[in-house]
């Protein structure tokens, strides 16, 4: 059979792919790489599709003159043949690694070893045929064109990996990222598009720039070390935002971010909460101290659970104590009904609590509004608190409150007077330490 491709041939498609892979063939060993099995096996694709693209530039510039120097040019030409069976090979092997996953059987993974044996036998296969068989041209001078049984060989042995790379994909998705995949996918692609292209446009010879636009988007998706980085970093970031958020409001959180030095700053409508366990070191000698920080952690996060309907900040826990904050670190209206709405919700959460868990927890709840300095002081192990003598009347009212009763100051009272639903009892004046005598009511 004879071949007549009068076409003149052109090499700035190989030329660009030449270019992109030793500029990324420069970055990639610029840095130092993450010890992987796939970063070691893409540093030899970059390698293999260097030489690749060199050779079939060199290859297409002594084909104008193969009269005159036949063995170089017949060199270069079987050279590039060899070397795309090892760049298709490479890729085939990139993409069988990534079937490799934690907690992978040792029968599936005798598979993978097989898998790898055959197509190594198939790379071996290919490489044997295009140097054991002729090379043939038909044309002369810059129109000659190679054919025959090498050049078949390797079109056979590209479509033969394609599928299988694309059977190894389909088989094991769903343990490869979808990362991974994506490059993959741009090799099988990038082949059967230059493949049609070379068909129709034999003068192009855009297989060398299709090779190196597979690689690219290989660097780009997979390999590149700093998009690993900064996702682990992102990861990092997330998971020291969320635990900074367990102990501090978001906007102050932020405001640390931002400014990482301590603060305060005074608030002058807040509503305090303390609520305390009744008879705690008595349930503890009772139930042992093990059983009883579980009860009482089950306790707290449900009571943790009933914040998400609110704008009240938890303040800390002591003990057996729960501290709460509404109005800080944003001021807001109605802080106060919105306290003693969350306190009622806390004893019916109580009441729900004991059934199911066959107790008899009882809580005493103290709740004052007014005025306060709240803020991070210190430079170790700080949390956000707050000061003032309203901090210690909510403290002291809680002390000397009722079991599963919310005991509220007068400043309560009047906040809440004129709105529905809120039944107050007045309770005989108290002596607080360091308040002298003051009445308290509860609410209900």
């Amino acid at each position: 059979m004879v071949y007549n491709f009068y076409v003149a041939y052109n090499i700035q498609f190989q030329v660009a792919g030449f270019t992109v892979i030793f500029l990324l063939t420069v970055i990639f060993f610029s840095k130092k790489r993450w010890k992987s099995v796939q970063n070691t096996i893409y540093s030899i694709l970059l390698f293999v599709t260097l030489f690749e693209l060199a050779f079939d530039i060199v290859s297409v510039i002594t084909i104008a003159n193969r009269d005159k120097i036949p063995r170089l040019n017949e060199f270069f030409s079987v050279a590039y043949l060899v070397l795309m069976v090892l760049y298709i090979y490479t890729v085939s092997v990139y993409a069988l690694s990534n079937t490799f996953y934690p907690g992978i059987t040792k029968f599936r993974r005798r598979i993978k070893f097989a898998e790898l044996a055959f197509i190594t036998v198939g790379m071996l296969s290919a490489v044997a045929v295009i140097l054991s068989t002729k090379l043939l041209y038909a044309g002369e001078g810059g129109f000659i064109y190679s054919y025959g049984i090498p050049s078949d060989t390797v079109y056979v042995y590209s479509t033969a990996s394609v599928v299988f790379v694309l059977a190894v994909l389909l088989v094991n998705a769903r343990h490869m990222p979808v990362r991974r995949q994506l490059s993959i996918y741009s090799f099988c692609i990038m082949e059967g598009v230059v493949a049609i292209v070379q068909m129709y446009n034999k003068q192009l010879l855009i297989v060398g720039f299709g090779t190196a636009l597979a690689v690219m988007l290989m660097y780009f998706t997979l390999e590149n070390p700093d998009m690993n980085i900064i996702a682990k970093l992102d990861a990092a970031n997330k998971r020291s935002r969320e635990l900074l958020l367990n102990i501090l409001p978001v906007e102050i959180a932020d405001r640390l971010t931002e400014e990482p030095s301590t603060f305060t700053q005074k608030f002058d409508d807040v509503t305090i909460m303390f609520l305390d366990i009744v008879d705690f070191s008595g349930l503890s000698e009772r139930m042992g101290p093990v059983k009883t920080v579980m009860l009482l952690n089950t306790l707290f996060s449900r009571i943790d659970d009933l914040l998400s309907g609110y704008s009240i900040e938890k303040i800390k826990t002591i003990g057996d104590s729960y501290m709460t904050a509404a109005g800080v670190p944003e001021p807001y209206e109605d802080n106060c009904r919105e306290t003693v709405d969350f306190a009622r919700e806390i004893l019916c959460t109580l009441d729900v609590f004991n059934k199911e868990f066959n107790t008899d927890l009882k809580i005493r709840i103290g709740i004052n509004c007014g005025s306060v300095v709240a803020g991070i002081i210190g430079k170790r192990k700080f949390i956000y608190d707050l000061w003032g003598s309203s901090v210690n009347l909510a403290s002291r009212m809680e002390s000397y409150g009722e079991a599963n009763r919310i005991d509220v100051s007068p400043l309560v009272v009047e906040k809440l007077k004129d709105y529905p639903g809120y039944t107050f009892e007045q309770r005989p004046e108290l002596e607080i330490k360091g308040f002298g005598r003051v009445q308290t009511y509860f609410v209900s």
